[in-house]
């Protein structure tokens, strides 16, 4: 009976392979998948409003255009592709009144279908007509030649002539006459004929085509085709049927149509088909499927309900290896051999204490709101012997005490508190201050940091930093057995009585500050009073010279009025009880206003900010306007002119920039290299 069942399951098999090899033939055989590649040039023509959808001239012989094209067949009628173009688009008028013209640069990019008639045709042919449709997107950058090479703008006259001056101006006797120099230097949608403003120069196109394939051979092919793109825009020329006056166009949609020529290469993807033979008889397949032994536990294949038992391992009848104590552990993968009956035990047959089951609900708590840690390994350390595992990268995220938040001011007696935290921190967010404690990796450790707060007077809140935002965990607090657990596993070092923080205040201002101010401090605290007065402390300290060495490096860095301040059990204290001589006012409330060095601050005028390269055109005008700084940032550079004194003065020159062309031009200050606000620049100044 064994053997009958064996020789049908190789007969089987046997058949199975003859279907796929006569499947592979016929596929070979028949239509076959190969992407192409292709590359190829031809001319655009323009249809607009300049021009008059080009009445009078052929496209034909027009602007220069080139064509990069990646395409397969869907099947054996239906081709589908993946196109681009670029090239160059004009056309120009000279006949009274219109003397209009322009030159685009034209970059498409979309997807087309295309159909080659193969129900009609012979099936051997070579070459085949098509017909196309397909949907992309164009980007436009349009220009007019408004002046010749020397700046000198034309004006036509009623003769044909061009001059430099209009034929009805009182000295239009004075007229010199010059020529076009076809160069489009002027930027049609910056010259605002027609008051459009800063439209789009993107838009959506249906590309309608039609054309010949020739089969060269070899896996080459050549096209010769013609593609009218329909447009979604009549600004491709600046003209429409909205301009002004003689330049009124009509309410058709500009068009654009590229006949061209291209040389195409498939890739063969048809894979080598291998004839397969069996090299056993049937007789010799049966004695491997009874008698074969895989794993070598003396047990045969037939009968093995545990295969792949690693070599030397003992096993019971069935070729499983043996579990003395029944916990589901092996006995050669069991680190405790003799695990009462019962018990749940980790990956190592090790029983669960209740420390493990506490670190397992942690981790439970951890994961219920959002990912907040790769593996138990990694918030809790290692639980028996651990398995080595590698964490996947996720983003940077750590645990904090969340010990309170203001929107408008906080009392005295609070802002000396917070203070004599020696880590506390402040994330703005909005129009809300977070005041928050610690930087934890695990979240047990930041659960103790939260007890010992406790113990101090402050109700903390375990939060979750990730990527610069406070998540709120999903979890509410521990119990009290918990609690108990968790500091048998660890205790927590209690907060040292009467331990001093010495900080360094950079100032007090009436007004909130750019953040540019203060770059390069990662430890600013920002604390408002009720008096709606702000002030900025940096550094903690509890060794006095450290905290001096400090204040000096802030001095230099442009904070004239930093001094340093002293923390004690929640209060303000003298710097005397911290090691040395009083340095700064004994009194927050009379902390003199300002505190930062204005003799470097400048007023400057930004003119364009960039994240890549400058184009041509707009370096060239930085280059003739001179005095023009870069200042690089930490994704983009600005571009920043002249040096002033005041804001006002700045202000004179950002109107005779933007008269210039400069439209976008605005002030800004500039402080020891950082870039602030002009408004907190002008309060800088005025020590407010």
């Amino acid at each position: 009976m064994i053997h009958t069942a064996r020789r049908l399951a190789a007969v089987a098999a046997l058949a199975l392979m003859g279907m796929q090899g006569l499947n592979a033939q016929v596929d070979s055989a028949g239509f076959q998948l190969k992407p192409a590649f292709s590359l190829g040039t031809g001319m655009l023509g323009f249809y607009g409003d300049i021009g008059f959808q080009s009445r009078g001239y052929s496209p034909l012989v027009s602007r220069i255009g080139y064509e990069l094209r990646a395409y397969s067949p869907i099947n054996e009628w239906l081709e589908v592709s993946l196109f681009a173009v670029h090239g160059r688009l004009s056309a120009n008028e000279h006949s009274a009144p219109r003397y209009l013209n322009f030159e685009s640069r034209i970059t498409t990019g979309g997807v087309q279908f295309a159909y080659n008639f193969l129900q009609l045709l012979n099936p051997k042919r070579v070459v085949e007509p098509w017909v196309s449709v397909g949907f992309e997107t164009v980007e436009f950058l349009s220009k007019t030649d408004l002046m010749d090479g020397q700046g000198r703008r034309y004006h036509y006259w009623a003769d044909g002539s061009i001059r430099d001056i209009a034929e009805d101006a009182p000295n239009a006797v004075d007229a010199v006459e010059i020529h076009r120099d076809y160069t489009y230097e002027s930027d049609v949608r910056e010259s605002n004929f027609d008051g459009f403003g800063k439209y789009r120069e993107q838009t959506w196109a249906i590309p309608v085509g039609v054309g010949v394939k020739m089969r060269l051979g070899h896996g080459f092919d050549a096209r010769l085709g013609t593609t009218m793109h329909f447009s979604g825009s009549d600004l491709i020329d600046g003209v429409t049927a909205n301009s002004i006056e003689e330049r009124r166009g009509d309410s058709r949609n500009d068009r654009f149509l590229f006949t061209s020529f291209s040389v195409g290469y498939a890739i063969n993807t048809t894979p080598k088909q291998k004839k397969w033979k069996p090299t056993l008889s049937p007789e010799q397949m049966d004695a491997i499927a009874l008698n074969d032994d895989e794993d070598g536990d003396g047990v045969m294949d037939w009968s093995d309900r545990c295969p792949h038992t690693p070599p030397g391992v003992a096993v019971d009848a069935n070729g499983c290896p043996l579990d003395g104590d029944g916990d589901g552990v092996p006995d050669h993968l069991d680190d405790e051999m003799n695990t009462p009956a019962g018990a749940a035990v980790d990956a190592r047959g090790v029983a669960l204490t209740d420390d493990d089951h506490l670190r397992g609900y942690l981790n439970f708590i951890d994961s219920g709101n959002v990912t907040l840690v790769a593996s138990r390994v990694e918030s809790f350390g290692p639980v028996g012997k651990p398995k080595v595992t590698r964490p996947p990268v996720r983003p940077k995220q750590t645990y904090v005490v969340k010990v309170g938040a203001q929107v408008e001011g906080i009392s005295e007696e609070f802002i000396q508190r917070i203070l004599s935290l020696p880590d506390v921190r402040t994330i703005e967010r909005g129009d809300t201050t977070y005041y928050v404690v610690g930087n934890f990796e695990a979240l047990p450790d930041a659960i103790k940091r939260q007890l010992q707060l406790k113990g101090q007077g402050f109700d903390g809140t375990v939060m979750l930093e990730q990527d610069g935002q406070l998540l709120d965990l999903a979890s509410g607090a521990l119990t009290a057995r918990e609690e108990e657990v968790l500091t048998q596993l660890a205790p927590a070092t209690p907060a040292k009585e009467g331990q001093v923080v010495v900080r360094v205040q950079l100032g007090a201002f009436r007004h909130v500050l750019s953040k540019n101010i203060f770059a390069g401090i990662t430890d600013l605290v920002t604390l408002k009073d009720k008096d709606g007065i702000t002030r900025y402390y940096t550094g903690s300290y509890t060794d006095i010279n450290q905290a001096a060495e400090h204040k000096v490096n802030m001095v230099l860095n442009g904070f004239d009025g930093a001094f340093l301040v002293a923390f004690k059990d929640g209060k303000r204290v003298s710097i005397a009880e911290a090691g040395t001589q009083l340095t700064g006012p004994e009194n927050l409330n009379s902390v003199p206003l300002g505190g930062i060095n204005t003799e470097n601050l400048v007023f400057r005028v930004q003119v364009g900010t960039f994240a890549g390269n400058v184009p041509m055109e707009t370096m060239n005008k930085f280059v003739e306007l001179g005095n023009v700084k870069p200042v690089a940032g930490p994704s983009t550079v600005r571009y920043l002119y002249g040096e002033y004194a005041t804001r006002s003065a700045a202000e004179l020159a950002r109107k005779e920039l933007q008269n210039l062309g400069f439209a976008d031009a605005f002030v800004v200050g500039e402080l020891l290299g950082r870039i602030i606000q002009a408004e907190d620049a002008e309060r800088l100044q005025k020590g407010e």
